[in-house]
């Protein structure tokens, strides 16, 4: 039964490393980075709502970000799913930084522990 639930473990990371690899590049953040967001755009998130990503996402609306905010925005989202189990990696990928919208990359990998019985 162990050696299943390993096999699977194991699958599924192996999965999860083929996904990250077809992901965009993450965006090279510098202190030159400046970018005024009117919405985002929630990518890979499957387990929590855009409306609830937006929630956490709301204080960094409509104002300049920098590259610390930038940071700050993605640890917010990741946040958010380690208070729900999840541990997630969020990341702004590599776009132009014209328009109104900024994309954020969610990639759900660890799934809540399970304990053992």
């Amino acid at each position: 039964m162990r050696q299943i639930e390993q096999n699977n473990r194991q699958s599924q990371m192996q999965q999860a490393a083929q996904k990250r690899d077809a992901l965009p590049p993450a965006l090279v953040l510098s202190d030159a980075t400046v970018v005024t967001a009117q919405r985002f755009k929630f990518n890979g998130n499957k387990i929590l709502t855009a409306d609830r990503l937006q929630a956490v996402a709301a204080p960094f609306v409509n104002r300049p970000l920098n590259a610390q905010d930038l940071q700050q925005l993605t640890h917010a989202v990741s946040e958010a799913y380690r208070q729900t189990g999840w541990l997630v990696q969020a990341y702004i990928p590599r776009q132009a930084l014209t328009g109104d919208e900024l994309v954020i990359q969610v990639i759900e990998t660890v799934p809540p522990s399970t304990s053992p019985r």
